[in-house]
């Protein structure tokens, strides 16, 4: 009885090990799982789409690009070169005096800028608009209405002249033409007198002679020869 007894107890006693074992080794080593990732959704391809078929998520952002680069402005028309021929409008004193008439018919008008009406105008707008009632068109700018014409000494003007300044002065480009007027009047040793738009005072007639103009006067010029 005890001689196959024994070896059965060790029998069982090693199963049981083996059992405790397995039981041990099966709790401590962790079930291995694979972690598994969702792609990210492209938001752009879900976005709503927008009317001319691009989606919402694009015009925010390439389309704003896009929006926030101004349009290519158009090529600037440049000022046709005037229709000027001096033998075309001859020296006449009725012609001058109608030219001056213009120009005074304008007197009180408002300075501004770019205007050529009663409503109001700029320098080179008066003459523009004055020699326009006797047939010779001009260029708008007094800088391109300097270019126009012969050019004459102070001492040689007489009524129907242009004259052409500079009232900055000083500074780089101080030849630089940015005012002008028409010639009214000879007054001897006593001054010239001249029409313009002035910028604080509206259309009015100055004195060539005046410290103010003297200082700013560039060139004079001949239209009616």
């Amino acid at each position: 009885m005890r001689f196959w007894t024994f070896p059965l107890l060790c029998t069982l006693s090693i199963l049981l090990s083996s059992c405790e074992l397995f039981r041990t080794t099966t709790r401590s080593k962790p079930v291995s799982r694979q972690t598994t990732y969702r792609a990210p959704v492209n938001r752009a391809s879900t976005a709503s789409r927008s009317s001319y078929g691009g989606t919402s998520a694009s015009r925010s952002y390439a389309g704003a690009s896009a929006a926030a680069s101004p349009a290519t402005p158009a090529k600037y028309a440049l000022t046709k070169k005037a229709e000027y021929n001096p033998k075309a409008v001859r020296y006449d004193k009725q012609l001058v005096n109608d030219l001056i008439n213009t120009a005074k018919s304008y007197g009180g008008t408002n300075y501004r800028t770019g205007g050529g009406t009663s409503v109001g105008l700029d320098c080179s707008g008066l003459v523009q608009v004055s020699f326009k009632q006797i047939g010779l068109k001009l260029p708008r700018t007094a800088a391109e209405q300097a270019n126009v014409g012969q050019s004459i000494s102070v001492s040689d003007l007489r009524p129907g002249d242009l004259v052409f300044f500079n009232t900055e002065y000083k500074g780089f480009g101080a030849n630089r033409i940015n005012h002008t007027g028409i010639v009214t009047h000879i007054n001897g040793s006593e001054g010239v007198m001249f029409i313009h738009a002035s910028s604080s005072r509206g259309v009015i007639e100055d004195n060539l002679y005046n410290d103010y103009w003297q200082r700013g006067f560039i060139k004079a010029t001949r239209l009616l020869d």
